[in-house]
């Protein structure tokens, strides 16, 4: 069962848009980057991953895969399609239980998932966003992400402009819990003040049932 699991799949373009778009997927235990192409018989495996991918995502032209030590990859297609690491070196700092990439306004961010313990569970106690400027090949921290709010789980992150959605915390990041092995794992939601560095809750916990599945985010329709 495990080799069947998609964990998440994305687009290059809309495919109503561009007829040339791509497709990629990770699938299976170590998350392995797989792509399609219109007219393709069958999905063609990335070669060049020796760990388990976290995370991945298009920006500017390119397919990126995050590695769980912060090896950034992006996929080179021709002749043959491998994982080359590109930008500058990025250190773990701490206890980091998830990673994720997004193309925030323009700008490929990387967003660490920090964690402690809670008698014998993992919490989410912190993010850090980071920059990895592939152009300048340095690294830059961000603060805030100035008047946004980020939303990352198990689907892709997305980003929403606070001024379009009043309801929603500026410069907060909304993350839901990443793992079901713990009857208590699904308590681990809330949003991260940037700002303040503090977490809330978006829902008290006695109304926030215990899902069959995890918890994912919904986009919303601009129409």
């Amino acid at each position: 069962m495990q080799a069947r699991i998609v964990s998440k799949a994305i687009l290059s373009h809309d495919p109503k848009e561009r007829s040339d778009f791509m497709a990629m997927i990770m699938f299976g235990e170590m998350n392995t980057p797989v792509f399609w192409r219109p007219g393709d018989v069958c999905w063609t495996v990335v070669d060049g991953q020796d760990s388990l991918s976290y995370d991945n995502t298009y920006f500017k032209g390119n397919f990126y895969v995050l590695s769980p030590v912060n090896e950034l990859y992006v996929v080179d297609f021709d002749p043959k399609p491998k994982l080359r690491v590109v930008g500058p070196e990025i250190r773990v700092k701490g206890c980091v239980s998830e990673e994720y990439l997004i193309d925030f306004n323009g700008n490929l961010l990387l967003m660490e998932r920090f964690c402690g313990f809670e008698e014998t569970n993992l919490f989410t106690n912190g993010f850090n966003v980071i920059e990895p400027n592939l152009e300048e090949n340095i690294l830059y921290e961000w603060y805030d992400i100035d008047g946004y709010a980020l939303f990352v789980g198990k689907n892709s992150s997305i980003y929403v402009n606070v001024s379009h959605f009043p309801t929603c915390k500026r410069n907060g990041i909304y993350f839901t819990h990443i793992t079901d092995e713990s009857r208590y794992a699904c308590h681990d939601f809330g949003i991260y003040d940037m700002t303040d560095k503090k977490i809330s809750k978006f829902y008290s916990l006695e109304v926030f049932p215990a899902p069959v599945v995890l918890p994912v985010w919904l986009t919303p329709n601009p129409w």
